[in-house]
């Protein structure tokens, strides 16, 4: 459990929310003496490594198997209609 001061939580609000995170609890100390302690309501999600979409087969489904030849694609590139 770490402990930090009100001014850490008032200067730097995403450290000390990053540490609730990861230690599950922070004690938040006031000058005077008074102690709080700040829980995560809801217990941090495991992150996933993230599923990207599937280009080749979108490409596929707009195209299907035409093949464009480089001076068609030169063409309209230098028209500017892209």
């Amino acid at each position: 459990m770490q402990k930090l001061t009100v001014r850490e939580l008032s200067r730097e609000t995403a450290r000390v929310l990053s540490a609730c995170d990861q230690a599950g609890e922070v004690v938040i100390r006031h000058s005077d003496g008074r102690e709080y302690v700040l829980t995560p309501t809801v217990p941090r999600r495991p992150r996933g490594k993230r599923q990207l979409p599937d280009f080749a087969k979108r490409m596929a489904a707009n195209f299907g198997s035409r093949v464009f030849s480089e001076k068609f694609v030169g063409g309209i590139l230098d028209k500017g209609e892209h």
